[in-house]
């Protein structure tokens, strides 16, 4: 019975080894060309760089020293607005809209009287009493916040030792009990 579990799980182990080593071949092969694309690739890039080095380091300084050609100036656009449409002059002129409707059969309407001048109101001068001031509050005394914090600091500092005070009085009054039978 144990060598014929022996031999399945040798079985076992040898199908295991085939199984992993026929899945890693293919990740070689992929990997492999992978890796031969990159070289290739390195290569690629490594000769044009190179070109483009010689180039550079080549030139004459003729070459440097020429002037430079004048660019053409774009095209004057015209106005536009905030999304794009050409602006026109006549959209800034106030008298565009006079508040007049237009019908195409009615005649025009009769030029408008120009108003009479009215005479300006009368301004009574008058003096104007200042506000009341409000009243001066008293500044809270100096010697009452001293006070506040002295007492605020004093809760911080007393309260704890009360607190570990007391328990510490608890913890001797209970470990007296067991003193006694230590030496025993």
């Amino acid at each position: 019975m144990d060598e014929n579990l022996e031999n399945a799980a040798q079985e076992f182990e040898k199908d295991l080894n085939n199984a992993a080593e026929d899945t890693w071949k293919p990740v070689e092969e992929t990997s492999d060309q992978a890796q031969a694309h990159i070289a290739e690739a390195a290569e690629t890039v490594e000769g044009g760089w190179s070109e483009v080095k010689d180039e550079f380091q080549q030139a004459s300084a003729e070459t440097w020293s020429k002037p430079e050609t004048p660019q053409t100036p774009p095209a004057p656009q015209p106005e536009a607005d905030r999304w794009g449409a050409p602006e026109t002059k006549a959209a800034d002129d106030p008298n565009r809209w006079t508040g007049e409707l237009y019908t195409p059969e009615a005649e025009p309407p009769a030029p408008a009287e120009a108003p009479k001048a009215q005479e300006a109101p009368k301004v009574v001068d008058y003096t104007a009493t200042p506000p009341a001031q409000p009243e001066k509050k008293d500044k809270f005394p100096v010697w009452a916040i001293v006070l506040i914090v002295l007492l605020v600091l004093c809760l911080c500092v007393l309260l704890p030792i009360l607190i570990l005070g007391g328990s510490l009085v608890a913890i001797l009054e209970n470990a007296s009990i067991f003193v006694p039978s230590l030496f025993i």
